[in-house]
């Protein structure tokens, strides 16, 4: 009897340090909000080692930042340490209680959003454009029947040789880069520079509707944030039909 009960405090012990440890590992440490019906609480993805390359040059933001992922069953982890693999397109999280990198399965992915500096920033899982499967990351500057998407990417160019932080000789150059396209479910992705051209076109048979708009409100478009004042314009008009 003495023996049973030594062994089966054994075994109560060793559930107990295995429960602790996996805890410890994060295996259940990601916050659901009051939408989630996942009770245990779970990502699917896998462990991930990032080289000093990819951690210095294909990541954004700088260091890891607070974010959120909706997964496509409706599923919400918020409070997550995230970072945005622009090489590979991949989304990748910081556990704090495991000290461990996780590479978010792209497949469940709905969206994701971070804090950087003081602009939240919103990515959506592109799945579908005119009709043809795909799978990448886009973050959405503005949403409505016309919506403004942004592709990020490293572009790699071969420099003269130089030492960088970490004293490694090296021969290429990497950039973070940015193709802006204007898009609908309809007609897919249509790749734009950020001027009133881009709407002309998209537009022709309102051209001068569109062009008698942006001279009422003043408006010059340049960049990012007078793109979306355009499109709202467009929307409030009804002139995105």
């Amino acid at each position: 009897m003495s023996s049973l009960l030594k062994y089966s405090g054994v075994v109560l012990g060793m559930l107990f340090c295995f429960t602790l440890q996996a805890q410890d590992m994060g295996i259940d440490a990601f916050n659901l909000n009051s939408n989630s019906n996942n009770l245990q609480g779970k990502m699917l993805g896998e462990v991930h080692t990032l080289s000093s390359e990819a951690n210095y040059f294909f990541l954004y933001p700088d260091d890891w930042v607070p974010g959120s992922v909706t997964f496509v069953d409706g599923n919400v982890h918020e409070n997550m340490q995230l970072r945005y693999q622009a090489f590979e397109d991949e989304l990748i999280s910081y556990n704090e209680n495991g000290r461990f990198l996780y590479l978010v399965e792209k497949e469940l992915v709905k969206s994701f959003s971070f804090k950087d500096g003081l602009t939240t920033r919103k990515f959506v899982r592109l799945t579908q454009d005119n009709n043809q499967q795909t799978n990448m990351y886009l973050e959405e500057l503005y949403k409505a029947d016309l919506s403004l998407l942004v592709n990020w990417y490293i572009y790699e160019q071969t420099v003269s040789p130089y030492v960088d932080r970490n004293g490694i000789t090296r021969a290429v150059d990497y950039q973070l880069h940015k193709d802006y396209y204007l898009y609908t479910e309809e007609d897919g992705l249509n790749k734009i520079r950020l001027n009133k051209r881009a709407l002309y076109t998209q537009f022709p048979e309102q051209k001068k509707e569109i062009r008698k708009l942006l001279r009422k409100n003043n408006l010059f478009i340049n960049g990012e944030l007078s793109m979306v004042k355009a499109l709202n314009l467009l929307q409030e008009n009804n002139l995105t039909k």
